[in-house]
């Protein structure tokens, strides 16, 4: 039987093909998708709310390059540094790693196990280094619980950093409709209320997808619409902030994204686009 993971990225294989992104065929499904997003040239700063290391680039790395090739002023909101992933017990050799194919040895291997601290500050160097490959940009930490982000303290880092930069920044956020993951959905809860309370200052947001909900069925309550790279600078911007995530060189990186999620970049990197929905 086909593990989860090879599930979720056949999904979102399928959901790209139902979506009319190859060969510029029209959309097959009952989904509409408009037209591809443009980023504004004004220059205005504009927010990645980002709940772990590296869903901003499965998630959102087009719009990240695609912004800054624009001129804007790019801000990262990193709500946790994703500490309690599995990747951990697979690094430490106490799980196996699917994508790494044998069990990891640290001793034999040459560094040291990694505890949640030093596990969150690799976390947090592959983050930085994707977003210098995307192009570039500030990143800001909430330092929020991995696990336990509440919609009040997504708010809260959202507010903070929103007064911090100036009132009209844009902000995206992940999915509030089809992620599952609780940080993701808290996140995107935090900007949908926000959005509803202060609409003046939150005029520009919308929420990105992640792969395995490309085809989720509840996407058919809004308009999900694709992000493809404008030109092959930006495709390779983005092949280059998922190789962040697959650098293995203890004990400066572990390639923690890859580890963890190698499905995912699967299907990323070789054709990069990200998915929105207002």
């Amino acid at each position: 039987m086909p593990s989860r993971r090879a599930v979720l990225a056949a999904a979102a294989v399928a959901a790209e093909s139902a979506l009319g992104t190859q060969g510029g065929c029209a959309p097959r499904s009952s989904v509409a998708a408009p037209a591809r997003f443009v980023p504004s040239t004004a220059g205005r700063p504009w927010i990645l709310v980002v709940p772990h290391p590296d869903d901003e680039t499965l998630g959102a790395g087009v719009l990240v390059a695609e912004h800054f090739a624009a001129g804007r002023d790019v801000h990262i909101l990193l709500l946790t540094r994703g500490t309690s992933s599995v990747a951990r017990l697979q690094i430490n050799g106490s799980r196996a790693s699917r994508w790494w194919g044998v069990t990891h040895n640290p001793a034999a291997e040459g560094y040291a196990p990694l505890t949640p601290e030093t596990f969150g500050q690799a976390r947090y160097g592959e983050l930085t280094t994707a977003v210098h490959a995307l192009g570039g940009g500030q990143v800001h930490e909430a330092g929020l619980i991995d696990g336990e982000v509440t919609v009040g303290q997504a708010k809260a880092a959202i507010v903070a950093l929103v007064t911090s930069i100036g009132r009209d920044a844009g902000v995206y956020a992940p999915s509030w409709l089809v992620d599952d993951n609780p940080d993701h959905r808290a996140a995107g809860q935090a900007l949908r209320e926000l959005a509803a309370e202060h609409p003046a200052v939150y005029g520009d947001v919308s929420w990105y997808i992640l792969p395995p909900y490309w085809s989720d069925r509840r996407l058919k309550q809004v308009s999900p619409y694709w992000d493809t790279p404008s030109n092959g600078q930006i495709k390779n911007r983005v092949r280059n902030a998922c190789r962040a995530y697959a650098a293995w060189h203890p004990p400066h990186s572990y390639a923690i994204g890859y580890h963890s999620v190698d499905d995912m970049f699967a299907v990323i990197e070789p054709n990069p686009r990200s998915m929105l929905h207002k």
